[in-house]
């Protein structure tokens, strides 16, 4: 069979395969608008807060009023006793509440520590930090202030604000989720599909012994002239424009992410036709697509750091193109590493391309002897 004929019958059943086919259409288009939706809104601000003032004091109105100016909470409704203010929490009618106990004020002119009850829902522990948070910054304020006005009645010179404290994050400089999730989830979204793509039409083709009989050798670079251009594409859309699209911050050159993306795609291909070589069902092979993805997900260590992992899972990073190239669009993208941080990145994709490669072609030709 000559290339001609081959590329044509090959291109004609890919095209005809409706399970592939809407597996890298509906799934880029799908994934893209699928997965950011819940990370969105960023940052969590104007948690729904009751208040429980026993004290009534001026020092408990001005822990009101700097707890008011916090951007991460609003004071709903402001109760008589703590079971009512509970049960709105229980309620879901409000994420917290804030109890300022009887005596609050006492204590601060004792000299002591006064205390501020604080409850809230620990369903959601970025809700339960926020309003954690805007209580603790409520009361350094008042304590700042007590401070200083203990210093003036004592006739010593203020000594409030020696030193200040400013805190500016070198990534994710928006501290949301989308900067800090979106670049590698988008790299795992265009690993998966490719698997299956791939591997689902390598089943299917296997399925056809005169096919393979007669395409031999050529029938991985056939496949890769007709899956690599789209997802090449799908890649330059994904990891460029669609990222701006939702304002994650790219540090990275395209040079630099196209050194990772080519080897990386190349990887990848070769372990799609290694898998679809090994799987006799499709059904079977889309399962184990499906189900790695997590796994990889979360072994890929910006989740959870890698230290803190398993040395099975660290296995993967050797293995599957996934992990080095998440990370290595993480270290360049979010953080602006230099490309020297990324020498092992490179190799590992190179050295994985090379090694499925040689699997991928030593199956392809057993399958055709056989």
């Amino acid at each position: 069979m000559s290339w001609g004929a081959l590329w044509r019958q090959l291109g004609q059943q890919v095209l005809a395969d409706q399970a592939v086919r809407l597996t890298f259409v509906v799934g880029l288009l799908l994934y893209a608008v699928l997965y950011p939706l819940p990370y969105m809104n960023q940052v969590a601000t104007e948690q729904a807060v009751v208040l429980v003032d026993l004290d009534n004091s001026s020092s408990s109105r001005q822990l009101v009023r700097a707890l008011q100016a916090s951007p991460g909470v609003q004071l709903v409704a402001q109760l008589g006793s703590e079971a009512s203010a509970l049960a709105q929490v229980k309620a879901g009618a409000a994420q917290g509440l804030v109890l300022v106990p009887a005596g609050f004020a006492r204590d601060l002119r004792q000299g002591g520590s006064a205390t501020v009850v604080v409850a809230a829902d620990a369903h959601y522990f970025l809700a339960y930090g926020v309003v954690a948070e805007a209580v603790s910054k409520a009361s350094r304020v008042l304590s700042g202030e007590v401070q200083l006005a203990r210093q003036r009645m004592a006739g010593q010179a203020s000594a409030v604000g020696g030193v200040q404290l400013n805190v500016a994050p070198s990534s994710n400089l928006k501290m949301g989720y989308l900067d800090y999730m979106l670049p590698g989830l988008f790299v795992l979204i265009l690993h998966q599909l490719l698997l299956l793509c791939v591997g689902l039409t390598t089943v299917r083709l296997r399925q056809q012994p005169a096919l393979v009989a007669q395409g031999g050798g050529r029938l991985g670079t056939v496949l890769a002239a007709l899956w690599l251009p789209p997802f090449v594409l799908a890649g330059a859309l994904y990891l460029g424009p669609l990222l701006r699209w939702y304002q994650v911050d790219l540090l990275a050159t395209t040079a630099s992410v196209w050194g990772l993306l080519i080897p990386f795609w190349l990887a990848t291909f070769s372990l799609a036709i290694v898998l679809g070589c090994l799987f006799q069902r499709r059904e079977s092979l889309a399962q184990m697509v499906l189900l790695s993805a997590m796994p990889l997900m979360f072994s890929a260590g910006f989740i959870w750091p890698s230290s803190g992992l398993a040395w099975p899972w660290l296995l993967l990073w050797g293995l599957v193109p996934s992990q080095p190239m998440m990370q290595g669009m993480i270290l360049l993208n979010q953080l602006g590493a230099p490309e020297s941080a990324l020498v092992w990145h490179h190799l590992t994709l190179w050295g994985q391309a090379v090694a499925w490669g040689l699997l991928a072609w030593l199956l392809l030709r057993r399958a055709k002897q056989a």
